[in-house]
């Protein structure tokens, strides 16, 4: 039997799920705290934090909708690729948001102190108008790496899952087809 036919029982994921968003949680509190929104270091932050909460979401989603069904590996890869292409393609408005939160808790703390709602709104707006021209392509790649993370998260959870063995045997050794009324009882 080829390995993407292999049937499979969808684990539970919710102690993963809920591991990966104490991590993302921490991350995302360590970035809004300690660095500043035009760092460097600050938005590679942002993308990885962005990247966290879209796969938090994602396994929740999976979690609540799959587990402990039955399916073949290549079903569940062909949902891997399809949910991570869609949590790439959302990682980049989040990933700008969280920015634009930093940025946005950086003009409270400055000497104008500004309210953070209207400073929010401002920061998002520059970000907006800065990345426009490249947002495309930044979606797109988002979409191709996230498809990419989305296949290996699959495979993780395909790794896991518990093989079901097949309702047809193998196929004879005379190379014939498999007939069900032939099989010794």
């Amino acid at each position: 039997m080829a390995r993407a036919q292999e049937t499979i029982r969808i684990p539970r994921l919710r102690a993963f799920a809920v591991a990966v968003a104490t991590l993302v949680l921490i991350g995302i509190m360590v970035f809004l705290q300690r660095y500043r929104g035009a760092d460097r270091t600050a938005m590679a932050l942002s993308v990885l934090g962005g990247a966290g909460l879209c796969l938090v979401v994602g396994l929740i989603w999976f979690q609540c909708r799959f587990s402990g069904r039955v399916m073949t590996r290549l079903t569940l890869w062909g949902i891997g690729l399809r949910s991570g292409a869609v949590a790439g393609a959302c990682n980049s408005g989040v990933s700008v948001v969280l920015l634009a939160l930093r940025w946005a808790i950086d003009q409270q703390a400055g000497p104008s102190g500004d309210h953070f709602f209207p400073a929010f709104w401002h920061a998002l707006a520059v970000l907006g108008m800065h990345t426009a021209t490249g947002f495309p392509a930044y979606v797109a790649t988002g979409a191709v790496v996230g498809a990419l993370v989305g296949l290996a998260t699959a495979e993780a959870i395909g790794i896991s899952a518990e093989r079901i063995p097949s309702a047809a045997p193998a196929a004879q050794a005379d190379g014939e087809p498999f007939q069900p009324s032939k099989v010794k009882r």
